[in-house]
């Protein structure tokens, strides 16, 4: 009879103990559902930050305000919160829940002047990256000295592309960080205007490449500056010009170097844009460096994983 009732007891202990794990998941998923149900999707013209530019949505693409765009980023995929956007959209039938999830940031406007596009033609994207490469084992020092993991820049994920026609420069990285096995594509878009460019990151994990680049035209065809605001409305009597060119734009040129140094890494984030490392769309700061803004680099699953 003891042991039957001890036979017993453990089987209610253990049937206890799955109810207690099952209830958790229960309500996280209800939770996650919740979230999801709240976004309020967008489609359409949708005006940015005044009439600077408007996004023109085709094919399904739909867009989240910056209220919900810090839902989907935070709250959804585990980044730091506070990152300041103009929202961000999404092609068609995107369940953001999901690992295969890829979007459009849109981040910003950076007013440095009217970029001049001379070195178009002149970029070497083989010596870009190496010094790319080369400042970021630099800035690896750096990062290991403030307890966080050495970052690798493979390599290009895609060659920088300058469509001289429509003002439009992207190009994408693939990075990891040292030691691990995955890799995430950071994927950048900049669009030149008269006092300025767009800051425009997709982010997804390297698996999603294949699917940003074969919708690249589309997205860059979508957004635009409204007149006044465009690269051809440039006066040079009266508008400022940016202090770097093309390739200043994508490496941050000496600057690069300098601001892992000198711990102008927020600036530099500010002007050069964020990555999505290690398969969880966790934001850190372009490779130079500039992760000691966080504390933790994430993996898909956990937050120690890394």
């Amino acid at each position: 009879m003891k042991t039957t009732l001890l036979i017993l007891s453990l089987g209610w202990l253990g049937l206890s103990t799955c109810l207690a794990q099952e209830q958790p998941k229960a309500d996280e998923a209800a939770a996650l559902q919740k979230l999801v149900d709240s976004l309020q999707w967008k489609e359409g013209s949708i005006p940015i930050e005044g009439g600077l530019a408007n996004l023109n949505l085709q094919g399904g693409y739909r867009y989240l305000d910056p209220k919900d765009t810090q839902k989907i980023l935070s709250d959804l995929w585990g980044n730091p919160p506070g990152q300041k956007t103009w929202g961000m959209f999404f092609p068609a039938n995107t369940d953001v829940r999901t690992d295969a999830a890829w979007g459009v940031v849109v981040e910003g406007f950076e007013a440095d002047g009217y970029v001049k596009d001379e070195d178009a033609d002149k970029m070497d994207a083989a010596k870009l990256l190496k010094d790319m490469q080369d400042a970021q084992e630099e800035a690896n020092e750096e990062r290991v000295k403030a307890g966080y993991r050495a970052l690798e820049l493979v390599g290009w994920a895609m060659p920088p592309h300058y469509d001289k026609e429509a003002k439009k420069l992207y190009w994408a990285t693939d990075i990891k960080a040292k030691g691990s096995e995955g890799h995430s594509v950071n994927y950048y878009v900049r669009i030149l205007g008269r006092k300025g460019y767009l800051v425009l990151n997709a982010i997804g994990g390297l698996e999603q490449l294949p699917a940003m680049q074969s919708a690249t035209p589309q997205i860059l065809s979508m957004i635009e500056f409204t007149e006044g605001n465009r690269y051809t409305d440039f006066n040079p009597k009266t508008d400022k010009v940016a202090t770097y060119g093309l390739v200043g734009l994508i490496a941050g040129a000496a600057g690069l170097k300098i601001a892992a140094k000198i711990g102008l890494l927020a600036l530099f984030a500010k002007k050069f844009g964020f990555i999505a490392l290690a398969l969880k769309k966790l934001w850190i700061v372009i490779a130079v460096g500039a992760a000691s803004l966080w504390k933790k680099i994430t993996g898909r699953k956990s937050a120690n994983e890394v």
